[in-house]
């Protein structure tokens, strides 16, 4: 014997069945959108820091390659990297600075390389580490026709001028 198909009115509308998956579609998919927006800010700030510790080393080498003296280079070079990460609290401790004035001759070179650590702890949660490390690393030549006094021994060096 065969069943009677219910009244059309009683059997339940296509549509009734797909009730509520959108709003699970949105509970599952929701984090996961977050999280690559977290993803992308983090990815963001790096850059930008990376831009910034570029820039500095770009302008430190710059302000060590007019100085009088090795000495003078290194403290140019210094000044100037900390004046252009001034303010800037995502290096945490602020920048480290080393000059290499190895080849300091009229037609040498002088190298900055300033270090960063970008703090992250507000983005651990989505995988990135707490801090990481930034680089950025410069090289400008020495004017040949330029004086270049030496380091006086027990004083204190030269400025630029």
């Amino acid at each position: 014997m065969t069943r009677p198909l219910p009244h059309p009115a009683a059997r339940p509308h296509p549509a009734t069945r797909d009730a509520g998956s959108m709003s699970l579609e949105m509970v599952l998919v929701a984090p996961l959108f977050v999280a690559f927006l977290m993803l992308l800010a983090g990815a963001g700030r790096i850059v930008d820091a990376q831009s910034q510790v570029d820039g500095a080393a770009r302008d430190a080498v710059r302000a060590a390659s007019v100085g009088r003296s090795a000495g003078a280079a290194v403290r140019l070079a210094d000044d100037a990297a900390r004046a252009n990460l001034n303010g800037n609290d995502w290096c945490a401790g602020g920048p480290r600075v080393d000059t290499d004035t190895s080849d300091w001759r009229p037609g040498g070179r002088v190298a900055v390389t300033i270090v960063c650590d970008v703090d992250l702890g507000d983005l651990t949660f989505i995988g990135l580490p707490g801090t990481k490390a930034l680089q950025g690393r410069a090289v400008a030549p020495i004017d040949t026709y330029t004086y270049r006094g030496t380091d006086v021994v027990g004083g204190a060096p030269e400025d630029a001028g």
